[in-house]
């Protein structure tokens, strides 16, 4: 199926297609954002099955719905497995206990392994009547194609990657500052590569613990609303995925900040357009490997690294 990219307002699409009857039994819904395709997800679920209540209550009474069925990834290696994929297969066959639909979210759904996905693609090729199945990924394009030409794709609008976080704000002023100061004081200038070094290694340790804060901070107001029969290896695996959720997000308001120095200093050094799109390349590097659960200090290191070498050339 064509990708459809959501209006400014992202429900206008499915009120179109649920009042035209035209809503199809599996939605693909993707973004850059996690937490915000998973909300999104959520607050369409409780419209499907009419569940009327807001905000964290919401969440908690979707998730004790009876006709409301989920798949995660679990462990630490944040996997779907082929096991809990038949399990899940089985429970939405069942009728509706509740209404006349059912709901089935698969979280993350990028996280199949290969025996997962082949499973469920017969799913979605002979699907349960009167089930939708909400698909949420940040990679659809890493999902087999023949589960991506099933699904209704629906790509979720890019928001500006901001953190409220105090904490937050002030690392990316001093990331700001360095990459400023690698510009006018590289070789020739007042500081030595040894000093940046040193600022690299200081920001890594601040990356790190505001990481670490902002994590248990968001699991904290998180499990409070889990399913109450979630298995212990899907909560061993959501946790992690908040904290690389968080890097993530920290990653893209780091090309942010990026860009946003990159433009005053547009007119200052004639070199500045190359090295925002090397420093861009380099970041989008680092992203990929967080994905792969590479550890974050080796990856924030080796990113900030290359920047140093990117805004200290002359």
């Amino acid at each position: 199926m064509t990708e459809a990219t959501a209006p400014t307002d992202p429900k206008a699409l499915i009120d179109r297609a649920m009042a035209e009857n035209r809503l199809a039994h599996a939605l693909l819904i993707h973004g850059q954002n996690l937490s915000t395709v998973e909300r999104f997800a959520i607050e369409l679920s409780a419209r499907l099955l009419h569940v009327q209540a807001h905000g964290d209550e919401l969440e908690e009474k979707l998730f004790r719905h009876p006709d409301v069925f989920t798949l995660r990834p679990s462990k630490k290696s944040r996997i779907i497995s082929v096991d809990d994929t038949r399990e899940a297969i089985r429970k939405i066959q069942h009728s509706p206990q509740a209404g006349d639909r059912k709901v089935a979210i698969i979280f993350e759904v990028d996280r199949f392994n290969t025996s997962a996905a082949n499973a469920f693609l017969k799913t979605l090729e002979e699907p349960p009547l009167n089930t939708t199945i909400l698909l949420l990924t940040t990679r659809p394009h890493s999902l087999l194609p023949t589960i991506r030409s099933r699904c209704q794709l629906f790509r979720l609008p890019t928001a500006a990657h901001t953190f409220d976080d105090p904490s937050a704000q002030a690392w990316l002023e001093s990331y700001q500052t360095w990459l400023a100061d690698l510009l006018t004081g590289g070789p020739g200038g007042k500081q030595s590569i040894p000093h940046f070094i040193i600022g690299a290694y200081a920001l890594v340790e601040r990356f790190s613990a505001i990481i670490q804060a902002l994590g248990k901070e968001t699991w904290k107001a998180q499990s409070k609303n889990l399913p109450e029969d979630m298995k212990d290896d899907e909560r061993i695996a959501l946790e992690s995925r908040i904290s690389i959720s968080i890097r993530q997000d920290f990653l893209a308001a780091m090309e942010n900040a990026t860009d946003a120095l990159a433009r005053k200093k547009l007119f200052e050094d004639a070199t500045v357009p190359q090295k925002l799109v090397e420093t861009v390349d380099a970041l989008e590097n680092a992203t990929n490997l967080l994905r792969l659960n590479m550890k974050t200090e080796t990856v924030l290191e080796s990113y900030l690294l290359r920047a140093l070498r990117i805004w200290t050339a002359k």
